[in-house]
């Protein structure tokens, strides 16, 4: 188990021990969380195409990215929903469409949409196999 792993664990454990409080609960609610919806968590600092590569190969979108970060208020976590992904051989990029760089981190991609008057977009995510479109918006934007 590498590094990251464990610290991947922690993450989840640490979202898993706060879901026994019905305030966090709530407070997910209240950031698009629905019974049944699939969570992923990720660290602020974790690849963009590695996070959208494990929605693809282990979720089923919607889902709801939950983003640790320890100094977010007021539990630690930012959450993002994603939506639909479609697959074409050569998506066409819009003015709605970010670039997303090979270095990009999950938390630049957040931090990016907060800043927009629109938090939310329609993202596609560079790999080498078969390219992604997906939609992205902060939780709690509606689309």
């Amino acid at each position: 188990m590498t590094a990251r792993d464990i610290d991947e664990r922690s993450a989840a454990f640490d979202l898993a021990q706060r879901l026994r409080d019905p305030q966090f609960r709530a407070y997910m609610v209240r950031n698009g969380y629905v019974s049944g919806t699939t969570v992923v968590v990720a660290y602020d600092d974790e690849p963009v195409a590695e996070v959208f590569s494990r929605i693809v190969s282990e979720a089923q979108p919607p889902v709801i990215v939950a983003v640790h970060r320890p100094s977010a208020k007021p539990y630690g976590f930012v959450f993002m929903q994603i939506g639909q992904v479609d697959y074409d051989a050569s998506p066409a990029a819009s003015d709605d469409d970010p670039n997303i760089g090979d270095s990009a981190s999950i938390g630049m991609l957040y931090d990016t949409m907060d800043a927009q008057t629109r938090p939310k977009t329609h993202l596609t995510i560079p790999n080498d196999w078969r390219p992604a479109r997906f939609k992205v918006q902060l939780a709690g934007a509606a689309f």
